[in-house]
C-alpha cells in the first residue's frame, strides 16, 4: 500500500554544518547583521507607480500605504522577501520538487515523489490562463519580491550558511505556494482511498460501515442533521474469536496532530454592536518563522479607498484571513474527498498498456531531471496515464494511479484576491465557489451583521462511483465530470456559526462530495456549546473560547478507566493502580500542564484502541499490508463495543472486555516505566512541551538558543478548542468586527521577521503561549521605509 507521507520538510536542512565558514562568532554576526530587512529611509527607482509607504510599530508588523493594488503588491512581495525569502524558496521549491538543488541529496527522493504531480507545469498553465488584472497582480509583487531581495546588503543569512545564490522570483512561483498548501491540507497520495480500499477487501460490507463510519456520536453540523451509525455487525457476518490470538498491531498514541483549524462567530443580534464578529485559528505545524505574515494595508482601487488587517502568505500576493473593512473572513479546512485512486485495467501481455474508454493506451513515460547541490544531477523516471501520475501498486498487484484537483489547471486561480473588495456576506458567499484553492471552509461575516457559513475551492463531480474506494475507469461509467457549480455549495447563515473540521451540513451536495475524512466533531461540539453562552458579545468574549482546554471528549473514558481501576486486575488490587486511581480521578477534567491524570486517561485510550483493533490490523497484514489504526474513524465503533460488549469482535487474546481494558491499563503503567517516568512525573506539561524550531537548528544545535523559540509546556490538546501539540497548533488566533478593526485581536507564534538578528524575531511569541490578547491593527509607527518610483525625491 502506498502509504501517507508525513513529512515536516520545513525541519529538513541536514549537513548543514558540512562547509560552515570557519571565521570567527563576530565576523558572521557583522555578515548577518547586514542581511536584515532595511527598516527606514527610501529605496528609489524600486518599480512602483507612486509613493509607496511602511510604516512599522514596535513588533514589526507594516502598515503599507499605496496609491493602488499594483503596488501594494509590489510593497508586499518587497517586504516578503525582505523578512522571509528563504522561507518562500523552500515552500516553492517544496511544490516543484526542487528541494535538493538547494539543500542536497537528502532530498532528492523527496523531490522524485513531488516530480510525479508536475506541479510547475499546472502553475504555469493556471497563470497562463489568468485574467489579465490577476497576473498584473502577481507579476508586481513577483518584481517587488526580486526589488526587495536585491535591495539587501548581503544574502540572507540561510544562504550564506548553505554557500548558495537565492534563485529570483518568477509569477509561477506564487502559484506553486498556493498549491503547496493544498498538497499540506488534501490527501494527495490517496491514502484514505487506499485504505478503505484495504479493509473493503477484507472486511464484509456491513462490518466495514460499522469498522469504518462516516458518522460519529459527536456530529456538531450547522443546520442540525446527523447521521445514523452502522450497527454492529452480527456473528455471522463477521467473527474475530476464531482468529489467530495474535498481538498485531501497534497504535503511536503520542502520535503528531493533523491539520486543521477552528473558526466561530456570532452575527449582530449576538454581538454588542450589532455587527458581526468573527474569530479563526488555523491549525498547522509549527516552525520559525511562522507561516503567516501579518500586514495592514491602505490602499485606492478604482477610485475607492480600501484596507485590509489580517494575515498574508510569504510567496503570494493575496490577502489570506482578516478584515477589509466590510467583511471578515476565516478559514479552516473542510477535510473533503478531492482524490481519487484509480485501478489501472493493464494488459496482460503488455503490462505498460492500459485500458481506456477510447481502448488501449501506453503509459506515459516522464524522464526529469533532479539537480543536487555538491552532486551530480540525478535522472528519475515516472509513468503517468491519462487520469494522472501511477502511485505503484496495491497488495493485490494491481497498477494505481491518481487523480487530484491540484493537478488540474482550472481548480487554481488568484480569485481570492475578489475577496479585498467583497462589500457584504452575499458577495462573499457568490465569490467563493470561483476560489481556486484548497478545500475550505469560509465563515464570513459583515458589519451589518449578516454571518454565513459555505466552502471554497473546485470540488469534482464524481459520476458512477462515490470517490470511496478505488474503483476502475477504463470504460468511463467512473469518472469526473468537470466542477460542481456555485448553487451545489451549501450555505448556513444564523445567529451563532462554528466549523472545527467537522461535518457541517447535511446537503445532498455537500455529503456527495466526501466527508470520510472530516473531524468526528467533539471539538464541533464544544465550541458550539460555547457560543450558546453567549449574548451581547464583544471581540474579548469569543477570544475567550480559544482558552477552553476542558476535555469533555474524555470524560466518559475517565469514567471507565476509574471502573476499570476499581475492579483491579483479576479482582486484586495492587498498589500502583491504587496510586494510579486517584490521579484519575482528581485529574480536572481539563488538557492542563499539570494533570498526571488527564494524560493517562488519554494514553488509556490510545491503548484501548490498540488493543480492540488487533484482529483488524492482523487481517490486513495477512492481505499483505499494514493497516495505520490511527487512520480508521474507530471513536464511534469502539465505544458501542465498550458498551455493548458483542464477544464476536473482540480478540481471541482476552476472555472479556473487562480483561482488555485490565491490559491496557497495564501497557499504560509499562509504557510510562519505559519512559524512565514516575507516575508523578508524568504530568501533560512533561509530554506536552511545545518546540518550535527553526529549520537550521537541528542540523547545529548549538545555536538552537539563537533560532529556536523556548520550549514550554502548553496546555491543550486535540478534541477541544484550545488545539496545541508539540510541534502542531494555532499558526494564528484572530478576532474581529469588520468595521471595528481597532478592538480586533490578532497573534501568532514567533515574530514578524524570519531573520534570527532581527529585534522582530520572537515579538509576540510570549503573548501567543500565554494567550494575551494583542491588537489587530498595528501600534503608531516607529520606523518608516519609502519605496519611491525612478526619479521621486523626497
Amino acid at each position: 500500500m502506498v502509504g501517507r507521507r508525513r513529512h515536516r520538510l520545513w525541519f529538513w536542512i541536514l549537513g548543514l554544518a558540512i562547509g560552515l565558514p570557519s571565521a570567527g562568532l563576530a565576523v558572521l554576526t557583522g555578515v548577518f547583521l547586514s542581511s536584515r530587512a532595511l527598516l527606514e529611509g527610501t529605496v528609489s527607482g524600486t518599480g512602483v507607480q507612486d509613493r509607496v509607504e511602511i510604516d512599522r510599530d514596535a513588533m514589526g508588523i507594516p502598515t503599507v500605504r499605496a496609491g493602488s493594488r499594483i503596488d501594494l503588491a509590489f510593497a508586499t512581495g518587497f517586504l516578503h522577501a525582505q523578512d522571509r525569502f528563504f522561507q518562500m524558496d523552500l515552500l516553492r521549491r517544496n511544490a516543484a520538487g526542487e528541494l535538493a538543488e538547494l539543500l542536497g541529496a537528502a532530498l532528492a527522493d523527496y523531490d522524485g515523489e513531488m516530480r510525479r504531480h508536475r506541479l510547475r507545469q499546472t502553475a504555469q498553465t493556471a497563470l497562463a490562463a489568468a485574467p489579465d488584472r490577476q497576473r498584473a497582480v502577481v507579476q508586481a509583487y513577483t518584481e517587488g519580491v526580486n526589488a526587495g531581495l536585491r535591495s539587501l546588503r548581503a544574502r540572507p543569512p540561510e544562504y550564506i550558511l548553505l554557500n548558495q545564490v537565492p534563485r529570483t522570483w518568477d509569477p509561477v512561483d506564487s502559484l506553486l505556494v498556493s498549491l503547496l498548501m493544498s498538497e499540506r491540507l488534501q490527501d494527495a497520495e490517496g491514502s484514505n482511498d487506499q485504505r478503505r480500499g484495504l479493509l473493503a477487501e477484507v472486511l464484509p460490507r456491513e462490518a466495514l460501515a460499522f469498522l469504518d463510519p462516516s458518522a460519529s456520536e459527536w456530529e456538531a453540523a450547522l443546520d442540525g442533521s446527523t447521521t445514523e451509525i452502522a450497527p454492529i455487525p452480527s456473528p455471522g457476518t463477521i467473527e474475530f474469536r476464531t482468529g489467530p490470538a495474535t498481538t498485531a498491531g501497534t497504535f503511536d498514541w503520542e502520535r503528531p496532530l493533523m491539520p486543521g483549524s477552528n473558526s466561530w462567530g456570532v452575527d449582530g443580534s449576538v454581538s454588542s454592536t450589532g455587527g458581526a464578529i468573527v474569530a479563526n485559528d488555523m491549525h498547522l505545524d509549527l516552525g520559525v518563522p511562522n507561516i503567516w505574515y501579518r500586514v495592514s494595508a491602505r490602499w485606492t482601487d478604482d477610485g475607492q479607498s480600501r484596507q485590509f488587517d489580517g494575515v498574508t502568505l510569504p510567496g503570494a500576493p493575496v490577502f489570506i484571513i482578516g478584515s477589509n473593512g466590510r467583511i471578515a473572513w476565516g478559514f479552516t479546512h473542510a477535510a473533503l474527498d478531492v482524490t481519487d485512486v484509480i485501478l489501472v485495467e493493464t494488459d496482460p501481455s503488455n503490462p505498460r498498456r492500459y485500458r481506456t474508454p477510447d481502448g488501449w493506451r501506453d503509459l506515459e513515460s516522464v524522464t526529469e531531471e533532479i539537480r543536487i547541490a555538491g552532486a551530480p544531477a540525478r535522472t528519475i523516471h515516472h509513468d503517468r496515464t491519462l487520469w494522472g501520475p501511477v502511485l505503484g501498486t496495491n497488495p493485490l498487484g494491481q497498477t494505481l494511479a491518481l487523480r487530484w484537483v491540484a493537478h488540474e489547471p482550472e481548480a487554481l486561480n488568484l480569485q481570492l484576491l475578489e475577496l479585498e473588495t467583497a462589500g457584504s456576506v452575499e458577495d462573499a458567499i457568490r465569490i467563493a465557489p470561483t476560489c481556486g484553492i484548497a478545500d475550505l471552509n469560509l465563515l464570513v461575516g459583515d458589519r451589518e451583521g449578516h454571518l454565513a457559513w459555505t466552502l471554497v475551492g473546485r470540488l469534482p463531480r464524481r459520476i458512477g462511483f462515490d470517490g470511496q474506494v478505488p474503483v476502475s475507469w477504463a470504460d468511463g461509467s467512473c469518472r469526473w465530470d468537470g466542477w460542481r457549480a456555485a448553487q451545489e455549495y451549501p450555505v448556513v447563515r444564523g445567529p451563532r456559526l462554528w466549523t472545527a473540521n467537522n461535518r457541517m451540513s447535511g446537503d445532498s451536495n455537500y455529503l456527495s462530495a466526501g466527508v470520510q475524512q472530516t473531524d468526528l466533531g467533539a471539538r464541533a461540539t464544544q465550541i458550539r456549546e460555547d457560543l450558546q453562552r453567549l449574548s451581547k458579545a464583544d471581540e474579548t468574549d469569543l477570544f475567550a473560547l480559544y482558552r477552553d482546554d476542558r476535555a469533555l471528549f474524555l470524560e466518559r473514558w475517565q469514567r471507565l478507566l476509574l471502573g476499570t481501576l476499581d475492579r483491579g486486575p483479576l479482582g486484586t488490587h495492587p498498589a500502583a493502580w491504587t496510586q494510579l486511581r486517584g490521579t484519575v480521578e482528581n485529574w480536572g477534567g481539563r488538557a492542563s500542564t499539570n494533570s498526571v491524570g488527564y494524560r493517562v486517561v488519554r494514553a488509556f485510550r490510545f491503548k484501548v484502541g490498540e488493543l480492540f483493533f488487533q484482529p483488524l490490523v492482523a487481517r490486513c497484514q495477512e492481505s499483505g499490508s499494514d493497516l495505520p489504526i490511527d487512520s480508521v474513524r474507530w471513536e464511534t465503533p469502539l465505544w458501542t463495543c465498550l458498551t455493548q460488549k458483542p464477544l464476536h469482535l473482540l480478540a481471541p487474546r482476552f476472555t472479556s472486555y473487562e480483561a482488555l481494558l485490565a491490559t491496557a491499563v497495564e501497557s499504560v503503567l509499562a509504557d510510562l516505566k519505559a519512559q524512565g517516568l514516575t507516575l508523578q512525573e508524568a504530568t501533560w506539561g512533561q509530554r506536552n512541551t511545545v518546540r518550535i524550531q527553526h529549520p537550521i537548528s537541528r542540523a547545529l544545535p548549538r545555536i538552537s538558543g539563537w533560532l529556536d523559540m523556548t520550549p514550554r509546556a502548553l496546555s491543550g490538546d486535540d478534541h477541544m478548542p484550545k488545539i496545541q501539540g508539540v510541534r502542531f497548533g494555532p499558526s494564528e488566533r484572530m478576532v474581529v468586527a469588520p468595521g471595528h478593526e481597532e478592538r480586533g485581536l490578532l497573534q501568532m507564534p514567533g515574530g514578524q521577521s524570519g531573520h534570527f538578528l532581527s529585534p522582530f524575531y520572537r515579538k509576540g511569541h510570549l503573548e501567543w503561549e500565554d494567550l494575551t490578547p494583542t491588537p489587530l491593527v498595528p501600534g503608531p509607527s516607529e520606523h518608516r521605509l519609502v519605496l519611491s518610483p525612478q526619479g521621486l525625491t523626497r
